[in-house]
């Protein structure tokens, strides 16, 4: 782990030594997840997933958020006790409560109008696809030429010009379409650390793409640490190169936390 974001592990600590619950929350696909070539291969790798378990064990409540539908990220994160927020921030679950979903009819006819538009577009751009989900779209161009790229990215900003209805992330691997443009994934984390109780956190978000921008604003913000995966992330108080790094900063607060869990006995919980 690069000793830039020691101190960021450190500060985590601190505050679960002074009794602050951590909420740690991340992107999935290009954070958490390596990039793949298609959405529907990527996968919580087995390493990442034992060190998330040992952090919630520890006393960390998780949450993961991502463009992709509640019901797909569900599946892919499978982990117990992990708050998600699906669609880019329209979609939510925390445990214990029925969760949120915008409302169904102007947002599926709005996204319906936005698929008709661009589906024939698209069609004619070698190694571009449309994705539809419940609650919006994506136009993936993932490994396709630096002429399909711009042309996607024309096309979305045309688009987004003639309607103020929608948000539209330009992300590396492709462009993000969901409606509410004032619901995102900094709205989510606001939701997240509501439902945990602001003055009593430690907070930290990994991202690596524009459409994290908000959501590493709002816990910046509020004081907590960010960290920036890949080249293309927003700007953050560190960064480090890909998830597997980022898996070794975590094993590294997982370890520290344990320590801590560790001299105070089992009587004396980090929550």
């Amino acid at each position: 782990m690069s000793a830039a974001v020691r101190p960021g592990v450190d500060s985590l600590v601190a505050a679960a030594a002074a009794g602050r619950r951590l909420l740690l929350l991340f992107d999935f696909d290009g954070t958490l997840s390596p990039t793949v070539p298609r959405p529907e291969q990527a996968r919580l790798p087995t390493a990442t997933r034992q060190i998330l378990e040992e952090l919630a064990a520890a006393g960390c409540q998780l949450g993961v958020l991502s463009g992709r539908s509640l019901s797909d990220l569900r599946g892919r994160v499978d982990l117990p006790g992990v708050w998600l927020a699906g669609s880019g921030g329209l979609e939510l679950w925390i445990e214990g409560s029925p969760g949120r979903k915008p409302q169904r009819a102007a947002e599926m006819t709005t996204m319906a109008a936005w698929a008709r538009d661009v589906a024939c577009e698209i069609d004619r751009l070698p190694g571009a696809w449309l994705e539809q989900k419940p609650f919006g779209l994506t136009i993936h161009h993932r490994g396709a030429s630096p002429e399909t790229v711009a042309a996607v990215r024309k096309l979305a900003a045309g688009l987004q010009a003639r309607t103020a209805d929608v948000r539209v992330a330009v992300c590396t691997l492709g462009v993000e379409v969901t409606p509410c443009p004032e619901v995102h994934k900094g709205t989510a984390v606001a939701e997240f650390i509501a439902a945990v109780g602001e003055g009593s956190l430690g907070l930290f978000y990994a991202g690596n793409e524009a459409n994290d921008a908000e959501a590493m604003a709002e816990v910046s913000q509020r004081g907590g640490w960010v960290v920036g995966v890949g080249e293309a992330a927003p700007p953050s108080h560190d960064r480090v190169s890909s998830p597997t790094d980022l898996g070794e900063l975590l094993a590294s607060l997982a370890s520290a936390l344990g320590r801590l869990r560790r001299r105070r006995g089992p009587s004396d919980s980090l929550r």
